[in-house]
Parts: structure tokens; sequence; C-alpha cells
């Protein structure tokens, strides 16, 4: 939040909740001219804050209703090369580094757990992959919530003060 005001957190809200919202439509909601909210938001894109822009869709008419969290332990080897090969699988949908026993954290999406199976066959094939333990979701009550930062406790006591 370091370098970010009330506005351009307002700003960002919005987008995140509204991405095809028109600089107009912003600047009624936040109080400031349209070309004053244009100049914000490619400020906060020149910066990285803004990062690119995409339609919601729903996976599962699109073929990709079943949503599996894998688990992948690798061996000891320079970081990189998993990493490299799961942004190639498009039904990769998300890849993080974790703490703890597994190195990685994917969020897969398949059309059937038969394409499940498939897929997991697929991770466990490459050969720094020493096991993977895979999680399915059944449902989905929500996912892809905007952001929204949690202040430090030190934040508050200042923001309390002023």
């Amino acid at each position: 939040m370091k370098g970010l005001n009330d506005t351009d957190l307002a700003i960002i809200a919005l987008l995140q909740t509204e991405g095809r919202a028109t600089f107009a439509q912003i600047a009624q909601q936040v109080g400031l001219s349209p070309a004053a909210v244009h100049e914000r938001v490619k400020k906060l894109e020149a910066r990285g804050v803004i990062t690119g822009y995409k339609a919601v869709v729903d996976p599962e008419k699109l073929g990709a209703g079943v949503t599996a969290f894998v688990l992948v332990t690798q061996s000891a080897r320079p970081r990189g090369g998993l990493e490299d090969a799961f942004e190639r699988w498009p039904w990769v949908e998300e890849c993080h580094h974790i703490a703890g026993e597994e190195s990685l954290l994917l969020k897969v999406r398949a059309d059937s757990t038969r394409a499940l199976e498939h897929v997991l066959w697929e991770i466990r094939a490459l050969d720094s992959v020493e096991r993977t333990k895979t999680i399915i979701a059944l449902t989905t009550e929500f996912e892809g919530r905007p952001v929204t930062p949690i202040p430090v406790e030190d934040e508050i006591a200042e923001s309390g003060a002023a």
C-alpha cells in the first residue's frame, strides 16, 4: 500500500470488480475528472500495480468443471524447470511456491475426473517431481475476489491518530 492513497485504492477496487468501467464512470465514483482518473490508471499500470485486464468466465461452461489443487513435492534441483513446464500447460491455472514439505501448489482445471487423472500422470512423469497430493473441490463458493490489503497494526494506529 506504500505510495497508494485512498483514491488510488478506490480506483483499483472499482477496476477489480468492473474492469470494463469507463474513466467517466470511475471518475463519478471517486470524485475526480475522467482525465485525472485516466492519468492515475496509467501511473498504476506503469508502476506494475495494475498488471492487466481480463474477462471472468465460468470454467464449467468452457469444459473445465473439475477444480483440483495439486501439492507437488519436488526433488532437490534448481528452481525454474517445473514452473516453466506448468506455465505452458493450459490446464494449470495457478502455480505457487509454498512453505512446508511440498514445494508447489497448483490450481488445475479439467473437464472430468478422468481428464484430471491424465493431468496428474503428466505431472508425475516430470523428472523432478517426487510425488503429488491432490485435493478435488466439490463446489466453489467464491474465487477471484478483489485484492483488499489488510492494514498492519502500526498503520491502523497511525490512521486512528490522524
